[in-house]
């Protein structure tokens, strides 16, 4: 039989992800009582027979012993021993003890998804990656709490130029109007199905929600103070969504990463069940990248550098060790919010920087190329 014995800790997706790459006619967990959820949530996932086996993280002796009698078990069969999860004690003895034995080959699971043969010193990434799986095995699902973004149509594009052209007519009087809301505009928005908000210049915004019937319906009237002015409407499922909050600006974001080849799905506007002592529980932009996840943060720009904490914040707790941030602002970026970006190993890019002559698209791409698949050190 193909036998995978594999190490649980705090970190499940190594553990399924080792098991998927394996394909293995039995799975043996080894774990801890602080890593009974990780297990719980794993032993969910998988479809293969499997033997859980509790041990403790520091007792060396017992450790070994363990060890060894796996090995005598198993020693007609052909075994995978996946040291990626677990304590550094599991890690050396298991691999110690399995290492030796021309039936078994120790692997390693990195956070590209490149699982590694300890035998052979080669790398592997044949397997599919499962961005939903990953955030289950969280215990952090987004079913039915995201927009996909291949559910954006034609109309939605247009619609996105559009608010772009008339918030650069006015940009101070746009924000006022459309992206700072207080909390009485925003119940309105929330709950109503149309509405008109004006402002103090004479500019207004009226819209009407998309249903079953027709899509929806924004028109937004600009004045300066010289006396200037300017209209746009525009009608498209997500007109609303687009048009307040900067939403527009998620949109954009989200359509340059759709466009990169190794971007696999697009997921706007995700929530995740509430934890505590999490100050948010959503994010803009989460993408599958094929081996990892990216978590993307999309600003105009940065009033206070605490967005960014808050931000890493969201990445820890529910992405894993191995997701990847990035923060995007349509203004430049102070050094301040660059240096708390780089002290949290989040990527920063703005659409106002230099980019050697390459488009905002193709800049971004570059930026992901060279940085995405480092290595997160905490």
């Amino acid at each position: 039989m193909k036998i995978h014995i594999t190490l649980v800790g705090g970190q499940p997706a190594p553990v399924y992800n080792g098991i998927k790459a394996t394909k293995p006619d039995k799975v043996v967990f080894v774990h801890s009582t602080d890593s009974l959820k990780a297990l719980n949530a794993l032993v969910k996932e998988i479809d293969v027979p499997y033997e859980a086996i509790q041990l403790s993280p520091t007792e060396a002796m017992e450790i070994h012993k363990v060890a060894e009698k796996m090995v005598e078990q198993y020693a007609e069969d052909e075994v995978t021993v996946n040291i990626s999860s677990g304590p550094k004690s599991w890690s050396h003895l298991f691999g110690s003890m399995f290492q030796s034995k021309e039936n078994a080959t120790v692997v390693y699971m990195d956070q590209n998804n490149v699982l590694w043969n300890y035998r052979t010193m080669q790398g592997l990434q044949d397997f599919e990656f499962d961005m939903h799986t990953h955030f289950r095995l969280y215990g952090n699902s987004i079913e039915n709490n995201y927009k996909k973004f291949s559910d954006y149509t034609e109309a939605d594009v247009e619609a996105m130029k559009k608010i772009e052209e008339i918030r650069n007519f006015d940009v101070q009087i746009f924000n006022a109007l459309l992206s700072v809301l207080d909390k009485q505009k925003q119940h309105t928005l929330r709950n109503g199905k149309y509405g008109k908000f004006e402002h103090d210049s004479g500019s207004y915004v009226e819209w009407e929600k998309t249903t079953e019937e027709q899509y929806g319906f924004v028109r937004v009237f600009l004045i300066k103070k010289n006396g200037k002015s300017k209209e746009i409407k525009f009608e498209s499922s997500n007109a609303v969504d687009l048009v307040f909050n900067s939403g527009w600006f998620e949109f954009k974001v989200a359509k340059m990463l759709s466009a990169w080849e190794k971007c696999k799905e697009v997921c706007l506007n995700c929530k995740f069940p509430f934890r505590e002592n999490v100050d948010k529980n959503e994010t803009d932009i989460i993408v599958n990248m094929g081996s990892k996840i990216l978590f993307v943060e999309c600003k105009t720009q940065i009033n206070n550098t605490t967005d960014i904490d808050k931000f890493r914040s969201v990445i820890k707790n529910y992405g894993g060790m191995g997701s990847k941030g990035l923060f995007v602002t349509d203004a430049k970026m102070t050094e301040v919010a660059k240096a708390k970006c780089e002290e949290h190993g989040i990527l920063s890019f703005s659409l106002k920087d230099e980019h050697l002559g390459l488009s905002d698209e193709k800049a971004l791409q570059v930026l992901l190329e060279s940085e995405l698949y480092n290595l997160n050190t905490k």
